[in-house]
């Protein structure tokens, strides 16, 4: 008679399709027959497809149906769930997606599929209460370069070299699935959420730097530096995010400590 923990990795290897790693008695002592273990398979396999075709619908749409099941069927064995929740099952799809189109001339549907699982991201992320723009104005002449802005939780920054947003629209349920012209080049995008549902911003490459920094703790100066973010597109750009709703919190700079 196995132990419980040899045919509990049994049976999550069987469901895997892992046929090699299931014990004999596995199937014999909980399983009476083949058939009932392979409903068990099917319902696994289905699940995980199921939850990889809702994270990236674009991805799928772009690839087909066939390609899609194919990159699901590799990934799943690569990547087996290690959580209960399904949400998470798509965690690695991008890496995953990178590896499968290298050299193949399709590397760019890793960069769509990072912004789809940017949007499944912010969709769960906390959301926090903003702050407005005025708030600016309660920070000393003179210090609010040392001053440090708290962005949304929900908040994703993502870069591609391709018009991955363009992408993305183009192939929402609503929209026709138009072919969009890669050689537009590079597109960077803000991924939120808001009350409404997700919202995604196209910026430019500098504006994105600079939110990183922020997002990475930096102060307004230490992020204008690190962006190359001119003085005279800071007032916009700040702007934009507290229009956004994407500051939640002004830290104003901290006094020096007495030695």
């Amino acid at each position: 008679m196995a132990s419980l923990h040899d045919l509990q990795a049994g049976f999550a290897a069987a469901l895997r399709g892992d046929t090699q790693r299931v014990a004999a008695d596995v199937t014999r002592d909980r399983f009476e027959s083949a058939e009932r273990l392979q409903v068990c398979q099917n319902n696994s396999r289905a699940m995980v497809e199921g939850a990889l075709e809702r994270t990236y619908p674009v991805l799928r749409r772009r690839v087909g149906d066939e390609y899609f099941r194919q990159l699901a069927h590799g990934y799943r064995e690569r990547h087996p769930s290690q959580s209960g929740d399904l949400h998470w099952v798509g965690r690695h799809f991008p890496g995953y997606v990178t590896d499968t189109q290298a050299g193949t001339g399709y590397e760019w549907l890793a960069e769509l599929a990072t912004l789809e699982w940017a949007c499944e991201t912010a969709l769960v992320a906390a959301q926090e209460a903003p702050v407005a723009v005025e708030a600016l104005a309660q920070l000393e002449p003179g210090n609010a370069e040392d001053a440090r802005l708290r962005l949304q939780p929900s908040l994703v920054c993502v870069s591609a070299s391709v018009p991955v947003l363009d992408v993305w629209r183009a192939n929402q349920p609503d929209a026709d699935g138009r072919s969009v012209d890669l050689a537009k080049g590079a597109q960077h995008v803000l991924v939120g959420c808001s009350e409404t549902g997700l919202e995604l911003r196209e910026t430019d490459a500098t504006v994105m730097e600079f939110t990183r920094a922020l997002q990475d703790g930096a102060t307004l100066g230490e992020a204008v530096d690190r962006s190359g973010l001119g003085l005279d597109a800071l007032a916009a750009t700040l702007g934009m995010l507290f229009a956004a709703r994407l500051v939640t919190a002004i830290a104003p700079p901290q006094p020096e400590a007495i030695s």
